[in-house]
Parts: C-alpha cells; structure tokens; sequence
C-alpha cells in the first residue's frame, strides 16, 4: 500500500472517505465494498483520511485518545486491498473549510470515479456536508457514490469508534475485539523500569505506549507478549500500581515461562481477557500472594 502525505493528483480512482480509527467491523464493511467496486472496474481503491482526529484541531479538550496509530491502521487496512492512503493535514484551514470546497478539492486531487462512505460521515465546516450531498456532487459530476449502512452488534447499536472505546474503558476487551473484528494491541519499545517487579519474583517489561492510545480500564489482563522473533504467553499490569506508586500510568508486561531480556526492543502486546481491577494492597505480601493467584490463573487459561 503506497501511502501520500498531502495533495497528490492522481487519474481515476475509488475513493473512501472517513476517520478509519480502528478500522473496525464498520469500517471494514465500507471497505469490502469500496474493493468490489476497485476490482469490478478495474481503478485504484485510495483512502482519503486526515492525519489526525480533526476534534484535535477542532476542540482538543474533546479529542478522544485512539484505537490505532498509523502503523495499525495500515496494516489493517492492506489485509482489505486498500491500494493508497491519502494522509490530508488537517489544520484550522481544513476545519474552516465549506463541505463544497472540500469536494472541490477531492475532484481537483484526483479523478473521481466512485466514493464510498458510510451512513453517518459529515465533512467541511461545521460538519455541513452529508451523505446526500455527496450523492448530488456524484450526480452533477459523474461519479458513482455507495453509501455504506451500519453494521450493528447483536442489540442494534451501531459499531462505532466510540463504542469500542467505552468498552474497553470499562476493561471489555474481548467485545472490543469483537467490534473491531481485531484484536486490541499495544505496541512500544520495552524502556527501564523501577525493577520492583524483579524483586518481587516477578520481572516485567517496561512497555512505553503512544500517549495518544486509549488504554483498557486498568487492572491486569493475560497477554501475547510478540517481538520480531518470539511470542511468550504472559500477564500485563495496566494503570498507576497504586500499592507500589510510580506518579504514571505503565504497562508492565510479564513473560509467564521463560525471562526474556526485552530490554530496548519493539514488544507487541495483544491484550486478551481481564482477570482483575486493580486494587491497592495494604502490605507488599498481599500484593506477593496476588500476584500468584493472577499467574495461577492466566496459567490455567492458556493450559500451560
């Protein structure tokens, strides 16, 4: 997938439109059809997305944290033929921008043969444009425009980036990634550590997470610790380690057989199921016997 930063003016092309953050079941939807479509006539699918969330820029006291960075987006997006994404800075110009403006400049980029949207997107200022007046700018300039219905979870709710951040807010890690249809990731470089947990018979990686990244509800999950080389089972603290306070919120990741030195290397950790909130411990060997119960446990669910 060949990925432009900026304008770039391209011949005929499939174009979705959208925020992409976590390229969930939704988004997913949208982008099988745009392929089918790609594939049918023979044109480039493009992804035209901004390079941030645009309440960044907008409103940044209510700029949501992300699901995905750009590297998980990409990824997920080429497992569905997305042949180029288009990264657009969003900046206070582009907030101001008119809904007609900003489909001027989408039809100046490129030749437009098809857009590809869902339900409910909005662009241009103010969130003035729709899904109907895409479908009249196809009609006046020729181009065809799907609309892409919600996919909904079982009780009807729309799947939505919004509702897969409440649910892991609330440490519902698996509906999350039934949701996105993916598993919820962490990745980062493995960074030095207090090494409390070293000394309590429990050594962790240190991982060091996108600030910008939504976290699950803190507590202790089962993980898969991956590097480029290994995949180790393991257990991963999430939160502010109120027995042993650090001033920060960490994700602290232990291997549950082995004692991999991953210090300074890139880990991937694809958190799994949540076995407990955290909690403060009155006395260290509280915290000790926890800790045993925890591994106890995640020994159990992966039949170690």
């Amino acid at each position: 997938m060949r990925v432009i930063y900026g304008n770039e003016k391209s011949g005929g092309r499939v174009v979705a439109l959208g925020t992409f953050d976590g390229v969930h079941r939704g988004h997913q939807a949208l982008l099988t059809t745009a392929k089918a479509y790609s594939r049918e006539h023979g044109i480039p699918l493009r992804v035209y997305t901004f390079d941030r969330h645009p309440l960044d820029v907008i409103a940044p006291e209510h700029a949501p944290q992300i699901l995905t960075t750009l590297p998980e987006k990409m990824s997920r997006m080429c497992r569905f033929g997305v042949d180029e994404l288009q990264l657009v800075r969003f900046d206070r110009e582009m907030a101001d921008m008119k809904p007609e403006a900003f489909l001027d400049r989408l039809r100046e980029t490129m030749d437009v043969r098809a857009v590809v949207a869902g339900w409910n997107y909005s662009f241009g200022r103010k969130a003035g444009g729709d899904a109907e007046m895409l479908r009249r700018d196809g009609e006046k300039y020729g181009y065809d425009v799907l609309i892409e219905q919600p996919v909904t979870r079982k009780d009807g709710t729309a799947i939505s980036s919004s509702l897969i951040r409440e649910e892991l807010l609330a440490g519902n890690t698996e509906e999350a990634d039934d949701l996105m249809g993916a598993p919820y990731t962490i990745t980062g470089k493995v960074v030095e550590g207090k090494h409390e947990g070293r000394l309590l018979g429990f050594p962790t990686a240190n991982i060091a997470y996108p600030s910008k990244k939504v976290l699950p509800a803190y507590g202790v999950y089962t993980c898969l610790m991956e590097t480029t080389e290994e995949m180790y089972a393991g257990v991963v603290n999430i939160g502010r380690t109120p027995t042993l306070p650090s001033g920060k919120v960490t994700v602290e990741a232990h291997a549950l057989e082995g004692c991999p030195d991953l210090y300074g290397r890139t880990v991937r950790l694809t958190v799994i199921g949540r076995l407990r909130a955290e909690r403060k411990f009155d006395t260290i060997g509280e915290l000790e016997r926890q800790i045993d119960l925890d591994k106890e446990k995640a020994f159990e669910l992966f039949d170690l």
